[in-house]
C-alpha cells in the first residue's frame, strides 16, 4: 500500500498528519507513506528532524492578504497542483489523505484531478474554507469534534476526534501541586499578544502572593522577551521557543493557559487539565472561539477574550482558579469527557476501508 498524507504549514495541520502517519506505520509495517507540505511552513524544518520521508511545494495561503499577494499566492497555488500530480504520478498512492490548510490543499485537489481517494481530516469545531470545498469530493471526512460535522453537507462524516501528538495519554491528576504548575501555550509558533498577556496576569498575580511555577511556549521570537519578563518579575519560569514532548508537560501541569488552536484544545482534554483559553482574535470565522467552547460548555475551561484588558481578566481568572484546588481538578474531569483517545486508529482504519473496501480490518 501506497499513502500521501498532505498537510502542514502550522502545527495544527502537521501534527495530525504525523500522528496518522505513525499509526497507518504501526498497523501496516509495509506501507510506503509519502508527506507533502510547503516549503514555508514548520514541516519544512520538522521533516529532516525526524526522519520522513517528504516532498515540499511552493505555496502559501490566501487568506489575509492584498489583492497582489493573492495574485501571487494564486499563481503559486495553480502551479502547486501540477506538481503534486506529477508526485502522483510517480508515487502512485491508493490514497491521499489531507489534513486541512493552504499546504495540504494542492496535493488535495491533485488527488482529485487523478481520480485517487482522498479522506481528509477536519480539526476545528468550524471547518476551514480548503476543507469546505474538498469535502465534496472526499471519501470520508475525519472531524475532531462532534459538533464539527455540521460544518458539511455530506453524510460521508466520521465522528473520530483528532489524533494528538503523544501516544500515551498523561496520568490523570487528582491533587494540584504546590506550587501550582501552569503551562502557556501559544501554539506551534507561538502567540505574541498571549505572551505579553500572560506576563502582565503574572504581574498581577505575583501581588497577591500566588505561588506559582511557569513553563511557556513562546514561540521563537519572544523566547528573549519573555525570558527577560519572567527574569524582572522573579517568578519561577522555564521559557521554550517549542515544547516537543507536550504530553510529559500537560502530566506536570495543574492549569494550561493556551490559545485554542483545535490540537490544543484536544490534547488539553485527553490530558485532562483544566484550562484557561484565550481565542486568537482576528480569525473571520472565529475558528479557535467555538474550539474553545467545546470544553467551556462542559465546564472544563474558562475563555478570556483577547482585548485591551486580557492581562487583568487572565490574571482574575488565574487567581480564582487556583485559590480552589478542587474546582481545578473538578474541570480537568470535565475536560477528559470531551476526549476521544483513539482518533489516530479509528482515521488509519478507515484509511484502510477507503483503499481496500472489500475487506476489513482485523
Amino acid at each position: 500500500m501506497r499513502v500521501i498524507i498532505a498537510g502542514g504549514g502550522t502545527g495544527g495541520h502537521l501534527f495530525p498528519a504525523i500522528a496518522v502517519g505513525e499509526e497507518l506505520k504501526r498497523q501496516f509495517p509495509d506501507i510506503e507513506l509519502l508527506h507533502v507540505g510547503a516549503s514555508n511552513g514548520i514541516e519544512a524544518k520538522w521533516f529532516p528532524r525526524n526522519n520522513i520521508r517528504y516532498e515540499l511545494l511552493d505555496v502559501h495561503g490566501l487568506t489575509g492578504k492584498d489583492a497582489l499577494a493573492r495574485l501571487k499566492a494564486l499563481g503559486e497555488f495553480l502551479s502547486a497542483i501540477n506538481r503534486a500530480r506529477m508526485l502522483l504520478k510517480t508515487f502512485r498512492p491508493e490514497l491521499v489523505v489531507g489534513t486541512g490548510g493552504y499546504s495540504a490543499a494542492p496535493t488535495a485537489m491533485a488527488a482529485i484531478l487523478s481520480r485517487v481517494p482522498l479522506v481528509i481530516l477536519e480539526q476545528n469545531v468550524r471547518p476551514g474554507l480548503a476543507n469546505r470545498l474538498l469535502g465534496r469530493f472526499a471519501r470520508k471526512i475525519c472531524v475532531g469534534f462532534a459538533e464539527s460535522a455540521g460544518g458539511f453537507g455530506r453524510g460521508n462524516i466520521e465522528i473520530t476526534g483528532n489524533p494528538v501528538r503523544f501516544a500515551i495519554p498523561p496520568r490523570l491528576q487528582h491533587q494540584p501541586h504546590e506550587p501550582f504548575q501552569i503551562l502557556v501555550l501559544g501554539g506551534s509558533t507561538g502567540a505574541h499578544r498571549l505572551n505579553i498577556a500572560a506576563l502582565n496576569a503574572f504581574v498581577i498575580c505575583r501581588k497577591h502572593v500566588i505561588k506559582i511555577n511557569v513553563v511557556h511556549q513562546t514561540g521563537e521570537a519572544d523566547v528573549g522577551l519573555v525570558s527577560e519578563g519572567y527574569q524582572k518579575l522573579g517568578c519561577s519560569a522555564r521559557v521554550l521557543s517549542f515544547i516537543d514532548d507536550i504530553g510529559r508537560s500537560l502530566e506536570l501541569t495543574d492549569l494550561v493557559v493556551a490559545r485554542s488552536g483545535a490540537m490544543t484544545v484536544s490534547e488539553v482534554a485527553l490530558a485532562g487539565r483544566a484550562a484557561i483559553f484565550v481565542p486568537y482574535p482576528f480569525h473571520r470565522d472565529r475558528q479557535q472561539e467555538f474550539n474553545a467552547r467545546v470544553l467551556e460548555r462542559r465546564g472544563g475551561a474558562r475563555i478570556v477574550a483577547d482585548d485591551d484588558h486580557c492581562g487583568e481578566n487572565l490574571a482574575r481568572e488565574l487567581y480564582e482558579l487556583t485559590s480552589d484546588p478542587p474546582r481545578l481538578v473538578a474541570m480537568g474531569q470535565r475536560a477528559h469527557e470531551a476526549a476521544m483517545p483513539e482518533a489516530a486508529e479509528k482515521i488509519a482504519r478507515i484509511c484502510f476501508e477507503v483503499m481496500q473496501p472489500e475487506q476489513t480490518v482485523a
